[in-house]
């Protein structure tokens, strides 16, 4: 039982069974007792009828009148007729009869009496002095009842059975497109996330809907984590290749040492050494920077500029961490010093939600080759490390900005910094635009 109604179809047919339920037995037993009252109102106009047109025949002896009530009687199913003379009663058949109290009134006050009591239809007409009768039991008017409920349980539970069969079909085949659905899901192969095909059903259209905005989710984070595993791949072998041009060098001067002592070879080997822990302090400040949250503090950048002497253009003020703005201003003014010529100054534009801090140098401006790849660790002009524009686009990211790279008359270097929340996560891939 647990398991029909698991599924939808289960519920469904059980619903409607149960509708088809509620909906009959009411209709039976109001369709019974309408039956039964319609009846009995049929009886007492035949059998007022029928008194009628005996009185309108004209005067008789009271044997003969109890005769012909015998007769009416008979005809409607048994009973008894009654005669009321100056208060004596006779009836049809032997016996007595116990007649209602305002029967009796009724006929003494010259009424004609019609009505039901334990379960008999009494109907009487006045006359002089008295009055006659019939007294009719009702059972076969009830029992009319418990045939048609009879009726109903054996021929209406066969059609209800076979209305609930032929609305069992209707229903498997308005459930069809679902069955559909699922066996088009089960057919795919996991790594398939397009769009899924309208269904063709208007109760359907907002889950397919559902489905194919959360597939196309699923395929751009399945995206974003593919980029991520290429950028961290990329950044290995980079990192890996930066650093054995440097171990190479220093093994040939170290071998050089080794058979006489030359102090270039010595001075060659330090400034490899050297090489080597920039590259390892550029890496694990990198590595610090994306593992630990920025604490952000409403900053004045001509005030905070002023150690670098920035000449500072506009009036907006920063939201960010000092320590690692000054971390990113310090790598742009050495990439300036190295590529570029000092000194800088800084453009300020409000954008959106956020300002844009620009750091202009006064050099050349990036190689159009360089510009794609500028903020990508281990890309650099032939000096240094390559990894002073990634810290500044770290930084940004950091702070839930961008950074971006342009030539604007020198250089140009910029940090997107919101005046919000983190909204973009601080290990996103490197890429143009930060």
């Amino acid at each position: 039982m647990a398991t029909a109604f698991s599924s939808l179809r289960g519920r469904l047919f059980a619903l409607l069974f149960l509708a088809l339920v509620l909906l009959a037995l009411p209709l039976a037993f109001l369709s019974a007792r309408e039956a039964e009252r319609a009846a009995s109102e049929d009886l007492r106009r035949a059998l007022y009828t029928r008194l009628y047109l005996l009185g309108e025949e004209g005067a008789r002896e009271e044997e003969a009148l109890l005769l012909e009530l015998f007769r009416l009687a008979q005809v409607y199913g048994g009973g008894v007729g009654f005669v009321v003379e100056r208060g004596r009663v006779a009836y049809s058949e032997v016996g007595t009869w116990p007649l209602p109290k305002d029967l009796l009134q009724a006929l003494a006050e010259g009424r004609v009496y019609q009505g039901v009591r334990d379960g008999t239809l009494y109907v009487a007409l006045p006359k002089e002095e008295g009055g006659f009768g019939l007294a009719v039991p009702l059972e076969g008017v009830k029992g009319l009842g418990r045939r048609l409920l009879f009726l109903y349980l054996t021929w209406g539970g066969g059609v209800l059975l076979g209305v609930f069969l032929l609305s069992a079909l209707g229903l498997s085949w308005a459930l069809r497109p679902l069955a559909r659905l699922t066996q088009l899901l089960q057919a795919r192969r996991p790594e398939d996330l397009s769009p899924l095909p309208d269904p063709g059903v208007a109760e359907l259209g907002p889950l397919v809907r559902a489905l194919n905005l959360r597939l196309a989710q699923v395929a751009g984070l399945i995206r974003e984590l593919s980029e991520k595993e290429e950028a961290a791949r990329r950044f290995a072998r980079h990192a890996s290749h930066e650093l054995r041009n440097p171990l190479a060098a220093l093994k040939g001067y170290l071998e050089v040492l080794l058979r006489q002592p030359e102090p270039k070879a010595l001075h060659g080997a330090l400034r490899e050494a050297e090489r080597m822990e920039a590259l390892l302090s550029g890496l694990l400040r990198l590595s610090r920077l994306e593992a630990t949250p920025p604490r952000p503090s409403l900053l004045d950048p001509k005030v905070f500029l002023a150690e670098w002497d920035v000449r500072v253009e506009g009036e907006e003020r920063l939201w960010a961490d000092p320590e690692l703005l000054a971390l990113a201003v310090e790598n742009v003014v050495d990439n300036a010093r190295r590529h570029g010529r000092l000194p800088l100054r800084a453009e300020l534009r409000k954008e959106g939600e956020g300002v844009w801090l620009w750091l202009v140098d006064s050099g050349p401006g990036f190689p159009p080759e360089l510009l794609p790849k500028a903020l990508e660790p281990f890309v650099h002009g032939g000096k240094g490390t390559g990894l002073g524009l990634a810290l500044v686009a770290a930084v940004a990211r950091a702070h839930g900005g961008k950074a971006a790279v342009e030539n604007r008359g020198g250089a140009a270097v910029g940090l997107f910094l919101p005046l919000a929340s983190l909204k973009v996560s601080p290990d996103a891939p490197f890429r143009e635009g930060g």
